[in-house]
């Protein structure tokens, strides 16, 4: 049996594998919803290009992926994951067969209260892992990275752990202060019934550490010395692919 026509063209970050936070978000919800859609992978020297050419207004601080472009009439494009997710639900009802994302409208409250800072917490731990392992080597994204991260924490990749974070027992300690919602959260789950995008936002950030550093990984899992992470990704292994 063929594969069905793709209904969204979707625009992940270059790499080995699927790894940017925001673009899992955005993988996620496309695969939960099966809405079909095929995937090019950008370099980052690229983004802005293409941003300028999909969004002639927008101003270029907001040139970032994930994009995806709505292929059937109305034809649209967006950037942002959670406009995104907004977007497929609406474009793409249960009505018509495919599922409803729940959550959608929850994630920004959860990620400005109870896990507000995540984000940059784990960026100083893993960015130089995600230097390393993360990004292809060919196509300029290294460089670029490189040079823009070094601009925002003054310091080189290598020593962002130690001048910026305070070391890395500094670091997990705030993770597990920032993720505490998670952790009771999934005390109340077992990991088994459907997933929210809340759920996704989480587990997106983990797919992050994991293709940064297998070892970082690791010791994310064994955060809270429980199963609050094995039960999230239990409950969205469906839809990571």
């Amino acid at each position: 049996m063929s594969n069905p026509s793709p209904l969204v063209h979707f625009y992940d970050l270059s790499g080995p594998q699927p790894w940017s936070p925001a673009c899992w978000r955005t993988r996620y919800a496309l695969n939960y919803k099966n809405i079909p859609y095929r995937v090019e992978k950008l370099s980052y020297p690229s983004i802005a290009p293409l941003c300028q050419s999909l969004f002639p207004a927008m101003p270029l601080p907001r040139a970032t992926v994930p994009i995806i472009q709505i292929l059937e009439a109305p034809q649209c494009a967006l950037n942002d994951s959670t406009p995104i997710a907004q977007l497929l639900n609406e474009r793409f009802t249960e009505g018509d067969g495919y599922r409803d994302l729940k959550g959608v409208d929850e994630v920004r409250a959860y990620e400005d209260e109870e896990v507000r800072g995540l984000g940059g917490v784990i960026l100083k731990w893993i960015v130089y892992d995600v230097f390393e392992n993360a990004l292809d080597g060919g196509d300029g994204s290294r460089e670029y990275f490189r040079r823009t991260r070094e601009e925002f924490f003054g310091c080189g990749l290598e020593d962002v752990v130690g001048v910026r974070g305070g070391g890395e027992a500094v670091l997990l300690e705030e993770l597990r202060g920032r993720w505490a919602g998670l952790r009771e959260r999934m005390r109340r789950d077992d990991g088994e019934g459907d997933p929210t995008y809340v759920d996704f936002y989480d587990a997106a950030n983990v797919k992050w550490v994991g293709a940064a550093s297998e070892e970082k990984l690791q010791k994310l899992m064994d955060l809270y010395g429980d199963d609050t992470f094995v039960k999230l990704m239990k409950k969205v292994e469906p839809w990571s692919r």
